[in-house]
């Protein structure tokens, strides 16, 4: 009796959709940590193809190891240094910013100034070092465990597994999304500081990356990241100087999303734009500030898992784009 007992379909959709509230409240609750755990992780795996490079390039395996974890050490405790020495001194400069005009949009200008001012991790410098150090040394030893991990699954599951298999064509895809929004992002900062430099305004280096950071939040970060840049001009140059400045902006966004972004990386993120956008919020509002730049990895991850059931296709199938999983259409 007990083994024909069956739950029916809309009870398991209910159990369902209730697993997934008591997941989003386990992570809401685990957030301070695991969202650093988690942005460690899909930094290893970006940075992991950087090492099988240097070893295709002729270089030993461990020299291979030796040269991807040392200079990851550098780049990571060099732009925390200088993360903190510039905030510093930014702190010190930004209270002189202002807009001296008695136009209504000054006012709004200064307002948005202010705030900027407010959540400026003043006296957070000592947070944003230990958080910075613990991503540094999670990714140095991960990077490090990742070919030992990779053994000890083909050992225990087989490497002929459908289930491994399909996880490493989604880290594949990960890693072509993000080199490629990288290289499109390098694009972006060099540009914004390169022309903040030239029309001298204060802490080009630090807004061209931002710039490059933000960049990876789709639609909404290179909009943020225009903000700074755009009130200094203002402060320095007057109404015109902002138009200019974002103008200049709108330039670039446009240039590197609609012109070199679509050729680098053929496809798109395979989700509908609403679902991205949406997404990026959910995880903001769950993660934390973490959770925008890894809203949409972790919504590609949850989408692909989706489809491995029945139950739960017609979500992953809600969420995709309509030309995401279409072949045949592709053909005909």
């Amino acid at each position: 009796m007990i083994d024909e007992f069956k739950i029916p379909p809309f009870l398991r959709q209910i159990i369902i959709i209730a697993i997934i509230f008591i997941a989003i409240i386990g992570l809401k609750f685990t957030a301070p940590i695991l969202s650093l755990i988690l942005l460690s992780m899909f930094i290893s795996i970006i940075i992991y193809p950087f090492l099988m490079w240097l070893k295709r390039r002729g270089l030993s395996y461990n020299l291979s190891v030796l040269v991807t974890l040392v200079g990851i050490a550098a780049l990571g405790f060099a732009i925390i240094s200088f993360l903190v020495v510039t905030l510093a001194q930014l702190i010190k400069a930004i209270p002189s910013l202002s807009i001296n005009s008695s136009g209504f949009l000054a006012q709004y200008g200064n307002e948005i100034i202010q705030f900027i001012i407010a959540n400026i991790p003043e006296t957070n410098s000592a947070g944003l070092i230990a958080s910075g150090t613990f991503i540094v040394f999670a990714v140095i030893f991960l990077v490090y465990e990742l070919p030992h991990i990779k053994i000890r699954l083909e050992k225990g599951l087989g490497a002929d597994n459908p289930t491994l298999n399909k996880t490493y064509a989604l880290m594949g895809t990960f890693v072509h999304y993000f080199v490629i929004r990288a290289k499109v992002n390098f694009f972006y900062g060099i540009g914004v500081s390169a022309i903040l430099i030239l029309f001298d305004i204060n802490f080009a280096i630090l807004w061209g990356l931002l710039t490059f950071v933000l960049g990876f939040i789709p639609y909404i970060g290179i909009v943020i990241a225009a903000i700074p840049a755009v009130l200094v001009a203002w402060a320095k140059y007057g109404i015109q100087g902002a138009i200019v400045m974002g103008l200049f902006f709108v330039i670039i966004n446009t240039i590197a999303e609609s012109v070199i972004f679509p050729k680098l990386a053929g496809k798109g993120l395979q989700m509908s734009v609403y679902v991205v956008f949406v997404s990026l919020f959910v995880w903001g509002w769950i993660l934390g500030p973490i959770g925008f730049f890894i809203g949409v990895p972790m919504t590609i991850v949850i989408i692909k898992y989706l489809e491995n059931f029945d139950e739960t296709r017609w979500m992953a199938l809600l969420m995709g784009s309509d030309d995401a999983d279409n072949p045949k259409e592709k053909k005909s």
